[in-house]
């Protein structure tokens, strides 16, 4: 029985069936909802001790979807599902929003070993050159999380299970071949007659498999890649817009949209030197493909071959098709400075930072200088962003008041590029 989604469902990554492949929609339904990240090993998770048993008459299992199913290839994306059930109708409730009661928490996942699990929720990849430069300047900006706070659905468990199904690669990235044991812990349960007190549970363990097998990795890269270009080429040809859909196509636009998601997915998991080459190929630097995010950068920043995705955006950077924003520019500058000194941007302090920022502004400079150079063989369609994220780093001024290219120089490159 499918129930709609508890805010536990959301923690941890559990979306319905039809939305299973939109890691967007996921993501923004964990930020919505306030969710905790999910847990790896090294996070502070309750200890085993502390969990007996689960209160009599409850049932957690966490299977695979296909229940029978516990070997996976490297990359491939993996569907597990949590049942929710117990033996007495009625007596136990799942509550959305266990943080209003004392004790109460969010399921979170656990996987062990942790030795080559990343947590994406801790983990994006995501880096920004900003945040280094800034430390030159005095003030550092912040960030504030978001709560949802009329998440207060509550749902009663009975003897047929409650099925929440959710994509393990949305949280973990799993890049070694091995055996591993995952489980959901919580205390999002309350009974019935005494819902004032959140009582804890934890999931029979899953036992998963993990290969690696380089052919079948090539072979679903090779049919994505198809897949992508096929169903993304017949959206143009038939002159589909999101923002505007026709109203006697809007099920097949939407579902050749939805398509093009699916195959940018499968390019994500794979996470090899040749997946990182085809998307970087595919990446032409706009925000969106067919209304979905353009989840290529999202494929980069993740990708464990830093060096290689530094080194191909960088080029790619200067393409004629390519469309340079600000946003690129910066996570570009970020990424290559965190590769040339992984430890001392790895310590995320201020100190750290002001150490960094020379450099930092020395690889900006070099790339914007770059892409100034590459504006007169840029496509019409992408010139004028060029010329944009050139004068917004060239001549506007940083927060220490000076210009990142001497004026003479920025005023000669615009010249050049008809500007």
């Amino acid at each position: 029985m499918l129930r709609p989604i508890p805010l536990t469902a959301i923690l941890l990554g559990i979306v319905p069936a039809m939305a299973l492949r939109s890691i967007t929609i996921a993501a923004f339904l964990g930020l919505l909802c306030g969710g905790m990240p999910a847990q790896n090993a090294e996070d502070k998770a309750p200890d085993s001790g502390s969990i007996v048993a689960n209160p009599p008459g409850l049932f957690v299992v966490l299977k695979t979807k296909d229940d029978q199913r516990r070997v996976y290839h490297l990359g491939e994306i993996i569907e597990i599902q949590e049942d929710y059930s117990a033996n007495i109708p009625g007596r136990y409730l799942v509550l959305q929003n266990p943080y209003k009661l004392e004790g109460g928490a969010p399921a979170n996942l656990t996987i062990v070993p942790d030795g080559s699990v990343i947590d994406r929720a801790r983990h994006t990849g995501w880096v920004s050159a900003d945040t280094v430069l800034s430390s030159r300047c005095d003030g550092i900006g912040t960030g504030g999380g978001t709560f949802c706070a009329d998440c207060d659905g509550v749902y009663k468990l009975g003897r047929e299970p409650i099925h929440f199904v959710s994509v393990l690669n949305y949280r973990f990235a799993i890049t070694a071949p091995g055996d591993y044991t995952i489980e959901a812990r919580a205390s999002n349960i309350v009974v019935a007659e005494n819902p004032s007190k959140a009582l804890q549970v934890i999931s029979t363990p899953l036992n998963i498999e993990i290969l690696q097998d380089d052919d079948w990795s090539h072979q679903q890269l090779r049919a994505a890649v198809e897949r992508f270009e096929e169903i993304l080429e017949k959206y143009i040809q038939n002159g589909w817009n999101f923002n505007d859909p026709r109203g006697d196509e809007v099920a097949e636009q939407m579902g050749t949209a939805f398509e093009t998601e699916k195959s940018m997915e499968i390019i994500r998991y794979l996470d090899t030197e040749e997946s990182l080459r085809e998307a970087v190929r595919l990446f032409d630097g706009s925000p969106r493909i067919a209304g979905y995010e353009n989840m290529f950068l999202t494929i980069i920043v993740e990708s464990s071959h830093r060096d290689l995705a530094v080194s191909l955006l960088a080029h790619r950077l200067l393409d004629e098709d390519f469309e340079a924003s600000v946003n690129l520019i910066d996570v570009l500058t970020g990424m290559t400075i965190q590769s040339e000194e992984p430890i001392i941007f790895a310590r995320d302090d201020r100190s750290s930072r002001q150490q960094l920022s020379p450099r930092t502004l020395e690889i900006l400079r070099g790339y914007v200088l770059a892409l100034g150079h590459s504006i007169p063989s840029k496509h019409p369609k992408v010139r004028d962003i060029a010329i944009k994220t050139f004068e917004h780093y060239a001549i506007g001024e940083n927060c220490t008041g000076e210009p990142l290219v001497e004026k003479e120089l920025a005023e000669q490159i615009q010249r050049q590029a008809g500007v």
